[in-house]
């Protein structure tokens, strides 16, 4: 059977993980594997308070609802080149977005920032875009400067360091996803590391106050789980794409981002706590995290030695390279090359708020504000790094993307 590799396809699950879900879709269930999960969490955070949600975007939201009663401050600044359900959780928190335009790390611009920032800024969020570290110290200390707390969004960008210490200990918070494409995996599910001591103080007991996932819901994604890792190894053809299609209609397999939040509606069931059975899953994809970002450090330095750069890595930055992005003018060739070797390449992000097709105006964003990302837009393309993309492969497709340049 001829390989497909796929950027964006329950890319970090292995065998063992799939042995998982079937079990725990068989009603098993490991009560104390929260806490071994707090414990290998604190490995990376040792200072934070450590809280589970379903999702990264709904952790963001219920923070900034429960922020609200410590100022009066309405501005969030995040920036553009990025995705829509950011500007979703702060809106749904009544406050208002600010995009800053990014620099050549596809992270923050430090000039934009300085001129976005207003005496209604409460907080700056830090993207770490593609696993590349920001400017963190730089905008750490405008931030002290200005009296504004700092989110570290590691959604991409889980392990990856800063002057030797990992990401999301130097702002007062921090995000994670465990969502089904980003550093390590437990189908759904994000975390918030809180690290400010005043902010530690009320937190726990709101968080009490968080619906529990729903049972059901949990059977649902476990099976949706196994009908994707099933299908991953497949050619997207008619057949798959409208099989994939019937199973999210029926609520099967979700999609990451549904049409309620691409029009800037909150959803049902925006938010709720993790889900209890899939702490195991998320444990054991935890104990692998070092492994796989290792292999895509490697993954991205063939890239790099073959002459594959459209970025800057930032001083004393270590990256993970979720994904390895570069730009070049003839993407959709690109895209239709591989496919005929069964490579699914990826395109974050082809729309300064993706998933494209929305009206970005809901979002509180203009064209022309943020110059820089639009232009990016135009020629992104993100190569894969994910454990299933061996030394070969990647030489490769690196060779592949030469040839077509």
């Amino acid at each position: 059977m001829e390989k497909v590799i796929n950027i964006d396809f329950i890319p970090n699950f292995e065998d063992d993980d799939y042995q998982l879900i079937k079990k725990i879709l068989g009603g098993y269930e490991d009560l104390a594997a929260k806490l071994r999960v707090e414990r290998l969490l604190k490995n990376y955070f040792p200072l934070g308070d450590i809280y589970f949600f379903n999702s990264a975007r709904s952790a963001l939201n219920f923070f900034l609802l429960f922020y609200k009663k410590y100022s009066s401050k309405r501005e969030i600044i995040t920036q553009a080149f990025s995705c829509l359900v950011i500007p979703n959780a702060i809106k749904f928190a009544s406050y208002k977005p600010i995009f800053v335009d990014i620099d050549n790390s596809f992270n923050l611009s430090l000039d934009d920032l300085k001129n976005k920032i207003t005496n209604e800024t409460a907080f700056i969020i830090i993207q770490n875009t593609f696993g590349l570290p920001a400017k963190i110290e730089n905008i750490i200390n405008l931030a002290k400067e200005k009296n504004i707390l700092i989110i570290e969004n590691l959604t991409h960008s889980f392990g990856a360091k800063y002057k030797g210490t990992y990401l999301g200990n130097f702002g007062d918070l921090a995000l994670i996803s465990f969502n089904r494409n980003k550093v390590i995996s437990s189908i759904i599910g994000g975390a918030l590391v809180i690290n400010n001591e005043f902010l530690k103080k009320d937190f726990e007991k709101e968080y009490k106050t968080i619906p529990e996932f729903s049972s059901y819901e949990e059977k649902k994604l476990l099976l949706g789980t196994i009908i994707f890792y099933l299908l991953r190894n497949k050619t997207h053809n008619f057949l798959v794409k409208n099989f994939l299609k019937i199973t999210r209609e029926l609520g099967i397999t979700p999609e990451m981002i549904n049409y309620s939040e691409k029009i800037g509606k909150k959803p049902k069931n925006y938010l709720a706590k993790f889900p209890i059975s899939f702490y195991p899953l998320l444990e054991n994809q935890l104990k692998k995290l070092e492994r796989f970002n290792n292999h895509r450090k490697e993954i991205a330095n063939i890239y790099l030695d073959c002459g594959l750069k459209s970025f800057e890595i930032n001083q004393d930055s270590e990256p993970i390279f979720l994904r390895f992005p570069i730009l070049v003018k003839n993407r959709d060739k690109i895209f239709s090359e591989f496919k005929k070797e069964k490579i699914y390449l990826g395109d974050w992000y082809k729309c300064v708020l993706a998933p494209c097709g929305s009206n970005l105006e809901i979002f509180d964003y203009q064209e022309g504000m943020c110059p820089k990302a639009e232009k990016a837009t135009n020629f992104i393309i993100n190569l894969p790094t994910h454990i299933k993309v061996s030394k070969e492969d990647a030489y490769k497709i690196a060779e592949k993307i030469k040839s077509n340049l």
